[in-house]
């Protein structure tokens, strides 16, 4: 299967140079200026393949895939992507720069030996020869004499998704992810095509609603959510997203003791012991916290066109009721599209980096430290609380991320060397701990929620097609509203958003489909869905639902931390379906407008 890939890419490369070849004027390819094209491209390709494949040990250790749409995404911020890897990652990325210069060097003092004028017969003879080649490399860069070209989908054979990407190369997983995402129209088609109506109405029944909440019937999700909360006034609401703080670094959750201010709130909280997020990376952890939008193939709504105004949010609907509402980040608000999508759709302003440096004590690659960020969310907490009127403060935090430094002497490292995630997630415990223990003892504390939860686990790599046990995040809700609680049930990243506002009391219609977590009538295991690079899971207790394009939906159990496969119960993969197409489905026809 490897050898299909190189071979697509390899011919791929050989067709535009041999239509030069085919259609050029023999004293076009007699003369020095085709040979030095000719040389250019195979030079350029050869550093672009051989750097590629050196930056892919790297990225796989991170990401657990061959490099894909995630190392396309990242570089329309170029300087913070370079800084990053250079913090974290720079003898990777001098070896790569090093080995794919020399490769294009040698490739270059070989290429300039071919003889100028090589292979210029007359224009009958070099189309007898050259068209049928150009055809036969056509075949073999399509991969395949069937209807339907290689794709990445053929190498699926295996319940490992990493054992997968290997029969890749990484030139080719990256031309995929461009072509994908050029062509979102088509990534927005999911994984196959229910018939109209069936997946809102198999949606709309997961939700457990009543007929008569739903304010569109058959339209969309639109529906009122009745609190289960009721509160003399109006609270406020402080939203603490943490960057890659996963299950793994609590002890309470299956992890290491590494998390430990964070662990006292399991029993004075409203603490979610299954809570799973929708995607691994931070794009789609705020899709799912801001907008309640369950993942999709394509990339977060926040960096989709059709979402960038008129887009629901919870910062919409609390500014309907009178909130002001905004958004600091201790880094560039404009990484991953952020500051447009939240000024567009519900956020008065937005504060980052370039706000904080003045008074910020550290800074790293990707902005201050978290101390420094929390010590302007009290300030702008406390000021907003004099004021009187209720307010939305999302917060994300940046330190528990590569090259994972902070400040000396705040924590007992966990490990040795200093930079490690282990000790970065240590730090952002005591970061946000600590500000939680001076909320706590402040005015504004009575009248607030504060949902703190991870974007997304820091590593997302298992032997599964989706690794679902790496999706386990640590969620809660505390403040002075708040009556402690463990779920122990199954509960989504996306179910986060119904819950804070029921726990607030506010009665608001929303097209969300998660579920109130805090309801007591609530049926069933719980469910949420996964989505991992071009795979998706729909879990539901201990069954799971792998999708993957141009594939049947495969079943597997759970069973500890393995996945058994078993026969696919039909009515399941279509739940499973229909909850992949539904917001492929709302994004098109506007229902979250």
């Amino acid at each position: 299967m490897g050898l299909r890939f190189d071979v697509v890419v390899v011919a791929a490369l050989c067709i535009l140079p041999l239509l030069g070849h085919l259609l050029a004027p023999g004293s076009v390819l007699r003369s020095g200026l085709w040979a030095r094209i000719r040389t250019a491209w195979f030079s350029l390709w050869i550093l672009v393949i051989t750097f590629n494949e050196a930056a892919t040990p790297a990225f796989m250790a991170e990401f657990g895939v061959r490099p894909n749409r995630q190392y396309v995404e990242y570089l329309d911020t170029p300087g913070v992507v370079f800084s990053t890897i250079w913090q974290a990652n720079r003898a990777s990325l001098l070896t790569g720069i090093g080995v794919a210069a020399l490769a294009a060097y040698f490739a270059r003092r070989i290429l300039q030996r071919v003889p100028v004028g090589l292979g210029t017969p007359a224009p009958w003879v070099r189309v007898l020869v050259l068209l049928p080649l150009l055809v036969g490399l056509g075949y073999a860069a399509r991969g395949s004499l069937g209807h339907r070209p290689l794709s990445v989908s053929n190498a699926a054979l295996s319940t490992d998704a990493t054992v997968n990407d290997l029969a890749l190369n990484s030139t080719y997983s990256v031309a995929y992810a461009v072509r994908q995402m050029l062509d979102e129209q088509e990534r927005l088609r999911g994984y196959g095509q229910l018939r109209e109506g069936e997946a809102l109405a198999r949606v709309e029944a997961g939700m457990q609603l009543p007929a008569d909440a739903f304010t569109e019937p058959g339209r969309s999700t639109s529906h009122l959510l009745v609190p289960t909360a009721h509160l003399a006034t109006k609270p406020n609401l402080v939203i603490l997203l943490q960057e890659s703080l996963g299950a793994q670094y609590f002890a309470s959750l299956g992890g290491q003791p590494v998390a430990q201010k964070l662990e006292t709130w399991r029993d004075r909280s409203f603490w979610f012991d299954q809570l799973y997020a929708s995607g691994t990376r931070s794009a789609r952890g705020i899709e799912a916290v801001v907008t309640g939008f369950q993942p999709t193939r394509t990339s977060s709504v926040i960096k989709l066109e059709g979402a960038q105004q008129e887009f629901f949010t919870i910062a919409r609907a609390l500014k309907a009721q009178g909130y002001r509402t905004e958004f600091i980040y201790g880094g560039d608000a404009s990484f991953d599209n952020m500051r447009r999508f939240f000024l567009n759709n519900g956020f008065d302003r937005v504060i980052d980096q370039a706000d904080l440096e003045a008074t910020a004590g550290f800074s790293t690659t990707w902005g201050v430290s978290d101390e420094d960020l929390y010590a302007r969310v009290h300030e702008e907490v406390a000021s907003h609380y004099q004021d009187g009127r209720p307010f939305f403060t999302l917060v994300f935090s940046t330190s528990n991320h590569p090259p994972y430094d902070f400040p000396e002497g705040r924590i007992d490292l966990v490990e040795q060397p200093k930079l490690t995630h282990r000790n970065a997630a240590r730090y952002a415990d005591h970061a946000v701990g600590s500000y939680l223990d001076r909320a706590s003892r402040s005015a504004y504390w009575a009248n607030t929620l504060f949902t703190v939860v991870a974007d997304h686990e820091s590593k997302s790599i298992g032997n599964q097609l989706v690794p679902i046990f790496s999706f386990h995040i640590p969620g809660f809700i505390a403040g002075g509203p708040v009556q402690p609680r463990i779920v122990s049930r199954l509960a989504s990243q996306v179910d986060l958003l119904p819950t804070t506002l029921s726990l607030m009391g506010l009665r608001a219609t929303v097209p969300a489909t998660g579920i109130d977590q805090s309801r007591t009538d609530l049926e069933g295991p719980g469910h949420a869905m996964m989505q991992f690079n071009e795979n998706a899971a729909w879990r539901v207790g201990d069954r799971l639902a792998v999708l993957m394009p141009h594939q049947p939906v495969r079943e597997f159990r759970i069973a500890g931390t393995e996945l058994l496969p078993v026969p696919t119960d039909p009515d399941f993969a279509r739940d499973a379906l229909a909850e992949a197409q539904l917001p492929i489905q709302a994004y098109q026809e506007h229902w979250y407008n």
